[in-house]
């Protein structure tokens, strides 16, 4: 019994997602009624015993109306989903004996916006259309890769393309305007670039399995620089400058994603100002202060602020039992 009802339960869940309470999921049905294929209705208890052929019309607290048709107590032919409040499409689930083997997008004006066709367990293919309905990328992944793709115009010509895992996927919305190119190298994206609506660069990442790796540049709408970002897999590993007004204004070592080392700020890109620095992500050292061609020295004991005598003491301390340490271990 359970069984022949779990794949409406599951389809129902798709639904509830987003929902800002954790309450339970009945409690955001209003109501449902469970129609056999030949038009009478029957309860929830015959439906889920007896696996009737039929559909299920299921509404909502959010205004959402699913309706699911089913055969032997599996999902099988199309089951839809509404706008809220609406007799409008937002989707379309194409199922084969409890497989979806299909699932189309609408818009608010019930116009498709993309179709999802799933060849296999491991293999899909991916449309999109401009709002004018013709078409804005067609895609094929396997196991998570891109492995084919056409990606096209307003003017419907093809501007790139992925060919065996390789190549250039252009991204535009749905009117059509560029936001992201990416190169594609053995089905994973290794670099993408954003744009502003004007068609001028806002980011060029590098990228490695999903994963932020080597330089990342953000320019501002006018084309200056904003920052200079080095990332080893995900972690920040290298110098991050950062720039107001085209002009560089701090400079921050990292190392395995701790701040490691100098920190430097400038006026006007080029009048140092202060240097920082920084050992396993705190405060630790000089902290310099340049103004009016006079220094102000501060010092840091791992983020604490401390006065340089009581700097140099703990790390004499710190270099005792060490030494101790040392001799501990040669000791055993």
């Amino acid at each position: 019994m359970r069984k022949k009802f779990a794949g409406f339960l599951a389809l129902l869940g798709l639904a509830l997602v987003g929902c800002q309470d954790n309450t339970n999921q009945n409690q955001q049905v209003i109501s449902e009624r469970y129609i056999h294929k030949y038009g009478y209705d029957v309860s929830k208890e015959d439906w889920s015993k007896n696996g009737y052929p039929g559909q299920v019309i299921t509404n909502l607290r959010n205004g959402i109306t699913i309706t699911s048709r089913y055969e032997d107590g599996k999902l099988h032919g199309t089951t839809t989903y509404t706008f809220p409040h609406s007799t409008t499409l937002e989707s379309a689930h194409l199922y084969d004996r409890g497989q979806l083997v299909k699932k189309t997008s609408f818009n608010v004006r019930g116009i498709p916006t993309a179709e999802e066709v799933y060849l296999s367990s491991t293999h899909r293919k991916l449309t999109t259309w401009h709002t004018d309905g013709t078409p804005l990328r067609i895609e094929e992944y396997d196991n998570g890769r891109l492995v084919e793709g056409e990606y096209f115009t307003t003017n419907n010509k093809v501007e790139s393309r992925i060919n065996k895992g390789e190549g250039v996927r252009t991204v535009r919305n749905e009117q059509g305007q560029l936001v992201a190119r990416e190169t594609i190298e053995n089905g994973l994206v290794a670099m993408r670039t954003e744009y502003y609506s004007s068609g001028t660069p806002h980011t060029i990442t590098g990228l490695l399995n999903g994963n932020l790796h080597g330089t990342k540049r953000t320019f501002a709408a006018s084309g200056e620089p904003l920052a200079i970002e080095n990332w080893t897999n995900g972690v920040p590993n290298g110098i991050f400058t950062y720039f107001q007004n085209g002009a560089k204004y701090v400079e921050t070592p990292y190392f395995e994603g701790e701040k490691e080392g100098i920190e430097r700020h400038y006026v006007d890109g080029e009048i140092l100002v202060e240097e920082t620095e920084w050992h396993g992500n705190k405060r630790h050292g000089p902290s310099i202060i340049y103004l009016d061609g006079y220094n102000t020295v501060e010092w840091y004991y791992t983020n604490e602020k401390v006065s340089k005598e009581k700097y140099d003491e703990l790390c004499e301390q710190e270099r005792h039992i060490a030494r101790l340490s040392q001799r501990s271990s040669k000791g055993r």
